[in-house]
């Protein structure tokens, strides 16, 4: 309880001054209170969509078997007093039914806690399930996975993506938690607004998400183990307590519950401040955990890349680097916990004998004079099983207001995912909706007036005033150095980026527009699915096969038909993106293009891993299925295949050349 309230205060931070005044303090953790309200409310709606939904019948199931159980437990408890007495009075005829009566009241004990774990289980499941199938809905409409991903800040006016596939070590750091004031627990309130603890100021507007695949995959999956298994007994607790409660008061008046009220007290106190420090080292060692996890990763994603460098030693040294720190917090954690655990297991021997202190007063003081030997075994018995359950269900309760921590937290990791993801798609639908279609059978796109930012703090110009017609029939070459903004251009036609300004005037349906990407993607599946790709068609008809292989020997890709045995429907369980080569990747993935036959296409250095004699082949494709493309590219080679280059020659800057004049 009392690493809850340091959480409160923000004491995780002990290191950091502070400047703010009670009242602030009292406003922000009101603040902070009503937001975490507000990510709850939007979770129960996924947990309860009805009343006689699965999860709600299931609640009700699990909350009446820990009722009965307690009930059970109760009974199974009073046996031993019951017990003592039928055995020290060798009351032979009494001992058979008590006997029968106590195992058939252990079999329904054991039952119903299997089926309380059962139900439990099966409700985490059912409530995972409905709040994952949320989450991908939301995260799959208006591309949020691109947006979530690629985050550098967010705002109503401006998408803030990273300008390429290459993030830098600035945005690196903002998209990971960082290891200094923030490499502690989260505060359970303190930090549920997104704040820096000392921040004055309560904003949600410029959150940075980190890790949204982290907060769908295992953030929901821990809140929805944790609700089933503490919710139910946060609502019997009180009633349970209360029962104990009266019940030893009874049998030795207030000095019962109020010794073990005292008790539980005093070790919460000294317990207490020892929980706090090692949940901070526990979150930095999952950190550590997390950083040497992906160094492996990384290893195997890259294992030809450092091969070829021959930096077998430097990465050796890197990751021993990473697991010595990972040792180190270890090593720390453990000495932590030494002096807890002794606490612990102190208080765990004290409460064994606790009763029986209690227990003396009234007996040493003649109160049960009048008590035979076997009515006084039972009565101790039955006060020790009573006395040592009500110090158990304080312990349970403070146990389980502890890990309250663990569903505020996750709460609110995923409750900022919902709410950023609604956001979103808000802004996303409103940017379809400004999207001017104009019909006109012989242009795709125009644009007028545009100028592209990089979607950052920083806001560089990277194409300025670009008036521009990309028409039927023309093909358009896009170059220029590096990083002038050629690809920026595809993302924002694409809608991906929405930094600009002036207009992107469409002709054509924007979705009618086939883009190709620099970095192929494939999917897992079978052969036809990744040529087929992004249609979820899976049925391939004959003719349409004949095609394909007829496409796959054309480019030098007939051993693929070999791995799935001439069969193009066969699921393979290959990594496709490992067993192919660059170039491979980039013949295969513009079979795309070919199986969807587009009227227009923007095509992003699709030829650059190719040799020119299957460049060559590649355009006359293109032309045979009379696609007109954009490509980005910067091999002189290709201009032969293009009407027009629209080359960026500088900053900001860009001429527009009659390649059909040169050639």
């Amino acid at each position: 309880m009392n690493s809850i309230f340091n959480y409160l205060r923000g004491d995780e931070y002990p290191n950091q001054t502070r400047a703010q005044s009670h009242r602030h303090k009292f406003s922000h953790l009101f603040e902070s209170l009503k937001l975490f309200f507000k990510y709850l409310s939007r979770v129960i709606k996924h947990l309860f969509p009805s009343f006689i939904s699965a999860s709600s019948i299931l609640f009700i199931i699990l909350l009446t078997d820990v009722v009965l159980l307690e009930f059970v437990v109760y009974r199974v408890g009073l046996f031993s007093g019951r017990y003592f007495k039928v055995l020290s009075e060798r009351d032979l005829v009494a001992f058979w039914p008590l006997a029968a009566t106590s195992i058939a009241y252990i079999i329904i004990n054991a039952l119903m806690k299997s089926i309380k774990d059962f139900i439990t289980n099966l409700l985490s499941i059912v409530w995972r399930k409905y709040i994952t199938l949320s989450l991908h809905d939301n995260y799959f409409n208006s591309k949020n996975f691109y947006y979530l991903q690629h985050q550098v800040g967010f705002s109503e006016e401006t998408l803030s993506i990273l300008i390429d596939g290459n993030h830098s070590a600035k945005s690196k750091t903002l998209n990971r938690r960082s290891l200094g004031v923030q490499n502690s627990i989260e505060p359970i309130l303190g930090e549920i607004n997104g704040l820096e603890p000392c921040s004055n100021d309560f904003d949600q507007k410029n959150v940075i998400l980190d890790n949204p695949d982290q907060r769908i995959t295992q953030d929901v999956k821990s809140l929805c183990i944790s609700i089933a298994n503490i919710v139910p007994l946060i609502l019997i607790s009180p009633f349970v307590i209360g029962w104990y409660g009266y019940q030893t008061f009874i049998t030795v008046g207030y000095s019962g519950p109020l010794a073990v009220v005292v008790y539980f007290l005093v070790w919460a106190v000294i317990n207490g401040p020892l929980t706090a420090p090692i949940a901070r080292v526990i979150y930095k060692q999952d950190k550590k955990e997390g950083d040497f996890r992906f160094k492996h990763m990384n290893l195997r994603i890259n294992a030809e890349s450092i091969a070829f460098y021959d930096s077998s030693q430097n990465e050796l040294n890197k990751m021993n680097e990473t697991f010595n720190e990972l040792l180190n917090i270890s090593y720390r954690r453990n000495w932590k916990e030494l002096i807890l655990k002794l606490f612990i297991n102190l208080s765990q021997y004290f409460g064994g004998i606790l009763a029986y202190l209690v227990l003396a007063i009234p007996i040493f003081t003649h109160v049960y004079d009048d008590y035979s030997p076997t009515d006084l075994a039972q009565l101790i018995s039955n006060y020790s099983f009573k006395c040592q359950y009500l110090i158990y269900l304080f312990t349970r309760l403070y146990d389980t207001l502890n890990e309250i921590s663990s569903i505020v937290g996750n709460t609110k990791r995923v409750g900022e995912l919902m709410e950023k993801m609604k956001k979103n798609v808000e802004q996303n639908s409103n940017i379809e909706r400004k999207k001017l279609i104009d019909h006109n059978d012989d242009l795709c796109l125009q644009l007028e007036n545009f100028s592209l930012k990089i979607p950052d703090d920083k806001r560089k110009i990277l194409i300025d005033n670009l008036n521009f017609k990309f028409k039927k029939g023309e093909n358009v070459l896009i170059s220029g150095r590096s990083g002038c903004g050629k690809t920026s251009l595809f993302r924002c036609i694409n809608g991906l980026w929405n930094s600009y300004s002036g207009q992107i005037r469409y002709f054509v349906d924007p979705n009618e527009i086939f883009f190709l990407p620099q970095n192929s993607y494939f999917t897992s599946g079978s052969l036809f699915e990744q040529i087929s790709y992004p249609s979820s068609k899976k049925v391939l008809d004959i003719d349409s096969s004949k095609k394909i292989i007829e496409w796959l020997r054309e480019f030098g890709l007939n051993h693929l038909l070999e791995k799935v045995n001439s069969d193009l429907n066969m699921f393979s369980e290959f990594n496709w993106s490992v067993i192919l080569s660059e170039g491979e990747k980039q013949r295969l993935s513009f079979l795309r293009v070919l199986y969807h036959k587009p009227k227009f296409a923007l095509l992003d250095e699709f030829t650059s891993s190719v040799d020119q004699e299957t460049e060559a082949l590649m355009y006359e494709y293109l032309s045979k299925i009379e696609c007109s493309f954009m490509s980005i590219a910067h091999r002189d080679t290709v201009k032969k295949y293009h009407q027009i280059e629209l080359k960026f020659t500088n900053e900001r800057n860009y001429d527009i050349i009659n390649l059909n004049a040169i050639n």
